[in-house]
């Protein structure tokens, strides 16, 4: 299923992606508040990897991220 869902994914714009990926992060803030500290561990783990990628560090993205919740 995990399979199908990523395949199907892969296949949408990067605009759906990003509206896609909106719509899902309220239902992952509920998974994450169930046991915060594991899931904040291991999601800094996978974030961390994309960053880099981006040739951004977590650094950055927590700058980045603090200037957001102030507008």
């Amino acid at each position: 299923m995990v399979e199908e869902l990523i395949e199907k994914f892969m296949a949408l714009t990067d605009e759906e992606k990003f509206n896609f990926f909106k719509a899902v992060m309220p239902s992952m803030k509920e998974i994450l508040c169930k046991d915060p500290k594991a899931m904040m561990q291991e999601m800094m783990s996978v974030c961390s990897q994309m960053m880099s990628g981006c040739g951004m560090d977590m650094n950055e993205m927590m700058k980045m991220m603090g200037k957001q919740e102030k507008k």
